[in-house]
């Protein structure tokens, strides 16, 4: 699961680290985040909350409503995105003046099909964690994002342009979506069982408030961004700085996902496993995110272009999320099933962030959107703990290394401040 997540951020990237050394103008590699970002606007709430709501569920089911569960899934995936496709396909300009300003954007209406093709493939990495399965997730991993990278682009770079890029995707998309369809002939169960997708429901409701509004933290910054500066290039900037480091977000979402299962089944053995499987995670990210700090402005500009070098200020920023993202109480949390408790705390972390970020950003630009989202970030996490302390008695050194991340993290913060001071 975790290598999964490692490849799906890392074809990212490396989409973006090789449109910087294309022939793609600012405004064209602009116009492609603005299609992502809009992607992840329309979708990212119902498919994160879908999914995350499986996994306290499964392991409590028998074997045929689990396989009535995978069924019904695929068919309020394939439902949902078409809903979705029929309204970016019809109404493209709507969408596009609504969610990034943009009267008329290329290429929408092909990414409206590659969305109704590819959302419902979402559900196969959970499908194969949920039958433990890690040898099935790689080998969906590396035919999805490997064939990411080459239909995005090849077509590029042969001199084709963007278009036949999204003709890749959707060709992808197809493949993909057989794959999907070969997994659930062999292990789902055609049935409708309306008290499952009661306590499917139950579980996902809170979730799907919960991942709105974590969701419209990133949304905001990014509209925030367009708002306040009014340029393609601008928001080209920010997106490639606003990315936390692959990996760690890669690792950490892998490393939650599978053990919401184990913590709905045995908490006490869980929580011995979050603490000592998170301290590998210390020892690999902290180091390398330190690393990265104090390197970024020689490699940013390198590794991108030269026009994207202020993108490594707000990269940098985004690098101390780590502190927060290594504290793995929201993961308690779900497999506990109180979902409710991370929505009203999520509600803190949103109204902080919008009100920070409508007043840093007019004191320090888009430095000051990303420090309000590791701020509102960290509060987050502070209040999650609390919550676990005096509503569980659970202190966090039964889940936590308080040292280590300690020290970590005060190594990080120094790093971040002696680059601010000497290279910013």
């Amino acid at each position: 699961m975790q290598l999964f997540q490692v490849l799906r951020q890392g074809s990212t990237i490396l989409v973006g680290v090789f449109f910087a050394k294309s022939t793609l103008s600012q405004t064209a590699i602009g116009q492609f985040e603005m299609l992502l970002f809009m992607g992840y606007t329309l979708t990212f709430f119902w498919i994160n909350s879908l999914l995350q709501g499986l996994l306290p569920l499964y392991p409590n089911l028998d074997r045929q409503a689990r396989g009535v569960l995978f069924f019904n899934n695929y068919l309020l995936f394939t439902a949902l995105s078409t809903l979705l496709g029929l309204l970016l396909y019809t109404i493209p300009n709507f969408w596009s003046s609504t969610l990034v300003g943009e009267t008329e954007l290329p290429f929408l209406r092909l990414f409206a099909i590659y969305l109704w093709i590819n959302i419902p493939t979402y559900l196969v990495e959970y499908f194969y964690l949920l039958q433990k399965k890690p040898l099935g997730i790689l080998a969906f991993g590396i035919f999805a994002f490997g064939g990411h990278l080459l239909v995005v682009l090849l077509p590029v770079f042969l001199g084709y342009g963007l278009q036949w890029s999204f003709y890749g995707l959707i060709a992808l998309a197809l493949a993909k979506h057989l794959w999907t369809l070969i997994f659930l002939f062999r292990s789902a169960y055609v049935a409708w069982r309306p008290p499952l997708w009661q306590q499917h429901l139950a579980l996902t409701f809170p979730l799907l408030l919960f991942t709105i509004l974590s969701g419209l933290t990133t949304i905001f910054d990014n509209w925030l961004v367009g708002w306040f500066y009014e340029d393609e290039a601008s928001f080209a900037i920010f997106r490639f700085g606003a990315k936390e480091l692959p990996l760690v977000t890669a690792l950490a979402s892998a490393f939650s996902a599978s053990l919401i299962p184990e913590i709905a089944s045995d908490l006490p053995r869980a929580l011995r496993m979050i603490r000592q499987k998170s301290l590998v995670l210390f020892h690999l990210l902290f180091p390398l995110s330190t690393l990265l700090v104090l390197s970024s402005y020689w490699w940013f500009p390198l590794v991108f272009n030269p026009s994207f070098a202020d993108s490594a200020k707000i990269f940098n920023l985004y690098l101390l999320v780590l502190i927060s993202r290594m504290v793995f109480t929201h993961t308690i949390l779900i497999g506990l099933q109180r979902t409710d408790v991370v929505l009203y705390i999520s509600i803190i972390e949103v109204t902080v962030n919008v009100l920070l970020s409508l007043l840093l950003v007019r004191i320090w630009g888009m430095e000051g959107i990303a420090l309000a989202t590791v701020i509102a970030f960290s509060l987050e996490k502070i209040l999650t703990m609390l919550y676990l302390y005096y509503w569980r008695g659970l202190p966090p050194r039964q889940y936590l290394h308080g040292p280590y991340l300690v020290g970590y993290s005060l190594v990080l913060l120094g790093a971040y401040a002696f680059v601010q001071v000497y290279f910013a």
